[in-house]
């Protein structure tokens, strides 16, 4: 049985549908640090610290991670977060950088899935004007190599406009979500 916490942080996410998302701004994490590099050939998504969508409303939804301490491991997950400021106020620097996020669609949201994994909510998939945008929790960390693994349920906001990219990411562990089903909710 999926715990009620997790539901309602499910239902905050659905609650979505029919809403305009009139603009995007966030954190931005670099892939790689030294020196800092938010973009590679290799990676289709943004890392974020923080992801802030501005609705019709006048609303605004801060979508951040959360930590959950399951019995076996410290895991992260997606959940709409009030309390973030994700603004421009000037400190965020060197591997983290605040700015308009023009590349995520905006527009009437279609359809909103949520997905979770090991206890958390690890995904959701919104339809917005007919155009994808997945978000995972997860995190990518380069290797000594320098290529980059991507880890699931860690503690970034990872933002795919194809979700295809997402499957073919190399994850250090396999993705197993859920969908939480319109029963559920």
């Amino acid at each position: 049985m999926t715990p009620t916490w997790l539901l309602d942080t499910a239902r905050a996410f659905t609650s979505l549908r029919g809403r305009r998302v009139e603009s995007w701004t966030g954190v931005e994490m670099a892939f790689r640090e030294d020196p800092p590099r938010f973009t590679d050939p290799g990676v289709h998504c943004l890392q974020l610290l923080g992801l802030r969508a501005q609705m019709d409303s006048g609303r605004v939804l801060t979508i951040t991670t959360y930590q959950y301490d399951s019995p076996d491991d410290l895991l992260f997950g997606l959940r709409p977060n009030p309390d973030y400021d994700v603004s421009d106020d000037g400190s965020h620097r060197g591997s983290y950088r605040w700015r308009a996020l023009t590349e995520l669609p905006t527009g009437r949201v279609d359809d909103v899935a949520t997905f979770r994994d090991e206890g958390v909510l690890a995904e959701i998939r919104l339809q917005i004007e007919g155009q994808p945008l997945l978000l995972i929790a997860g995190e990518f960390d380069e290797t000594p190599e320098g290529g980059l693994l991507l880890h699931p349920l860690d503690d970034s906001v990872l933002a795919f406009t194809e979700p295809g990219a997402a499957e073919r990411a190399p994850w250090t562990t396999p993705r197993n979500p859920t969908r939480t089903t319109d029963a559920e909710l």
